[in-house]
């Protein structure tokens, strides 16, 4: 049943309905017209058999409808509840709703309570009626505007927001005690929510996808999900490539054609990677190379490699870090320096040439050359360089992202402090009270210089949110998430000044871990134990310091001493859904027939902006060199759903990075 109260019809303000669409009929199909003086209710609420009217007054009348099933009996005022402090908490309130005897409040300090509705009749027939005491289910919620009951035992809340991207976001509790049991139902639902519980409801159509407005097409044309065949993956070389540019080379076309005739000299970067000498160790000088006119450059490394070179390269199954690094200076006079981390896959590797056909692609595809690299603003001074204060931490953005941690793939700000929080226009290139970052750049005079580093400090963090995120599939399936992920995984580095940190990308090993059957309705991000390491970069010509650079690194996959190997993360399970679906592109989309499972085992996955917190520098991470690396969806045998997904960016058969379910 439905009622209306009407505003504007004072011959019959409340309208009762009959909600036939379970058998076909109109939500709407009227019943009965009352004439009852509630268009100036502040607030009406029911149970079915009563109904509860909050007049202009702040008094609260009590009225039977004595036909609650078919909504056309009479409605009669039977008693007003007696004033009290539990009666100023109804009138008070945000919203009221009731299941059975039980009334409930949200008030608009965010506190939800019930109390029971008792009556009573005393010696003359007539109907007392009486409020229990109050008893307080949950307080200090923030934002919710409006709660109610589908059932028994159970509240759903709604959140209003200024943000487009969670207001509207409905929340699941059990009460008794009160706990919640899926904070984000859905996301995106406005306006005041109509709801009460059922007695029982129509079975739903198994052959009619669930939707709003107008109806889907027909699903049953979506192409069956099939694993794409091993893609074409880059071929073992030793020739590596890169580009430098202006600072501003990445905004405005053509300017990073000026970034031209810089020397470039490349580095073997794990050959000292564990080195703790306060001094430093000289990283392995591989070969340089001169920046075309648009900033491009190209290597090839000498075809016989040191002994130290060749056996870190072996180490890594085949793959080869590599540092690039160029300096010059501007119009103005501003030194400026380009730094770039790459991966070569030499073709002559011991490790490749003993390796089966698979390994040999998969080494392959650890080949990242290509980058373009904006240069930086020059300092040859770190004696300020100290690592940042406690407070300092906590007002840096990796401090608030981790104290709030949200299910997103949004990208990591690209400028942060590790000693506090910087504007959102965060200039780099503003120097002197002037923007350099579209002045020409002269190369430096050829010099003898080497590359030092030193590990300045190596934490555990247990953060870096591997992808793909496995994510909870509804409609009778269960999820896996397994990450076997051999030789060099790719997370971001943070590369930049002391106190201005730029997003760049670096990192190593890898090894087994995941969760698997988890059932329908699983979404939760996977974080892993990683040690990650602060380094100093010091490049040294003719004795003398002319650059100074830090780095953080993620250096391995190294679980702490009684520690958990991995550890679940944030619910994500917004992600998937009929929104996400009906908003996806068609091509993307795709079904798993009942019975079987689809697997993705050999694509990239997407990256994580705000993975990890380190010295109070957020990082991204993205996975690149893991061609083991699985998610799973194992459909159930009920021919009457449909098991439909669609690929994050772009078909499943293709590169979706990571696939999401309806």
């Amino acid at each position: 049943m439905i009622y209306e109260i009407s505003g504007s019809d004072r011959d019959a303000p409340l309208q009762a309905y009959k909600d036939n669409t379970a058998t076909g009929g109109a939500l709407l199909t009227p019943v009965k017209s009352y004439k009852l003086n509630w268009g100036g209710a502040k607030r009406v609420w029911s149970n079915g058999a009563r109904i509860f009217v909050i007049n202009d007054d702040d008094t609260v009348n009590v009225f039977e409808q004595c036909a609650p099933a078919t909504g056309d009996g009479a409605i009669s005022l039977i008693a007003a509840l007696p004033r009290s402090s539990k009666l100023t908490e109804l009138i008070s309130a945000q919203d009221v709703w009731m299941v059975g005897s039980v009334i409930y409040t949200l008030s608009i300090d965010g506190a939800i309570t019930h109390r029971t509705y008792v009556e009573t009749k005393d010696t003359a027939g007539a109907i007392k009626t009486a409020l229990g005491a109050t008893v307080t289910d949950k307080t200090g919620l923030s934002g919710v505007t409006q709660a109610w009951s589908p059932g028994p035992g159970v509240i759903n809340t709604l959140i209003t927001t200024d943000d487009p991207d969670t207001t509207g976001r409905i929340s699941k509790a059990t009460t008794d005690p009160f706990a919640t049991i899926n904070d984000e139902v859905t996301v995106g639902i406005l306006g005041d929510v109509m709801a009460a519980p059922a007695s029982c409801l129509a079975d739903a159509d198994p052959n009619v996808v669930p939707h709003f407005g107008t109806p889907p097409a027909d699903e049953n044309v979506l192409p069956v999900a099939q694993e794409a065949a091993d893609p074409d993956t880059p071929r073992p070389s030793n020739t590596v490539t890169g580009k430098f540019t202006l600072g501003n080379g990445q905004r405005a076309t053509g300017n990073g054609q000026r970034a031209s005739g810089l020397e470039v000299t490349v580095t073997a970067a794990d050959v000292v990677a564990g080195s703790d000498s306060a001094a430093g160790a000289k990283e392995p000088e591989l070969g340089r190379a001169t920046t075309a006119a648009d900033g491009t450059w190209s290597l090839t490394l000498p075809s016989a490699l040191p002994a130290a070179v060749r056996t870190a390269m072996d180490d890594n199954r085949g793959a080869l870090n590599l540092n690039a690094t160029t300096t010059g200076t501007t119009t103005s006079g501003v030194s400026v320096l380009g730094v770039d981390a790459l991966v070569a896959v030499p073709p002559r590797s011991t490790v490749l040439r003993a390796a089966s056909s698979n390994e040999a692609a998969a080494a392959a595809e650890a080949i990242d050359d290509g980058h373009s690299v904006p240069m930086l603003p020059n300092t040859v001074d770190d004696a300020a360089a100290e690592d940042p204060t406690p407070e300092q931490e906590r007002r840096t953005f990796a401090a608030q992202a981790e104290a709030d941690p949200m299910a997103t793939d949004d990208k990591t700000p690209t400028w942060q402090s590790d000693r506090g929080a910087l504007a959102a226009d965060y200039n780099p290139y503003l120097e002197g009270g002037k923007d350099i970052s579209a002045e020409k750049i002269t190369p430096l005079a050829p010099e003898s210089c080497d590359n030092a580093v030193h590990a300045v400090r190596q934490d555990q963090v247990h953060g870096g949110r591997r992808g793909p995120r496995e994510l909870g599939l509804q409609g009778g399936v269960r999820v896996r998430r397994d990450h076997e992920q051999h030789h060099r995984h790719r997370l971001q580095q943070q590369r930049g000044l002391e106190g201005r940190r730029q997003q760049a990308g670096v990192a190593r090993d890898g090894r087994v871990d995941g969760y698997t059957n988890k059932g329908s309705f699983y979404a939760r991000q996977y974080k892993v134990p990683i040690e990650y390491i602060k380094y100093k970069h010091q490049r040294i010509c003719f004795g003398g310091v002319r650059s100074t650079w830090y780095t953080i690194e993620a250096g391995r996959y190294k679980v702490p001493s009684g520690g958990s190997v991995g550890k679940i993360g944030k619910n994500v399970s917004s992600k998937d859904g009929y929104r996400g679906y009906y908003r996806s592109p068609k091509s993307h989309r795709a079904r798993v027939e009942p019975g079987t499972y689809f697997q993705l085992s050999r694509e990239k996955s997407s990256k994580f902006g705000n993975a990890v917190n380190f010295m109070g520098v957020a990082l991204g991470v993205t996975t690149g060199y893991d061609t083991n690396h699985k998610q799973k969806i194992t459909a159930g045998n009920r021919t009457s759903d449909k098991h439909l997904i669609w690929g994050k960016n772009g078909p499943v058969s293709s590169k979706p990075g990571v696939f999401y379910s309806n």
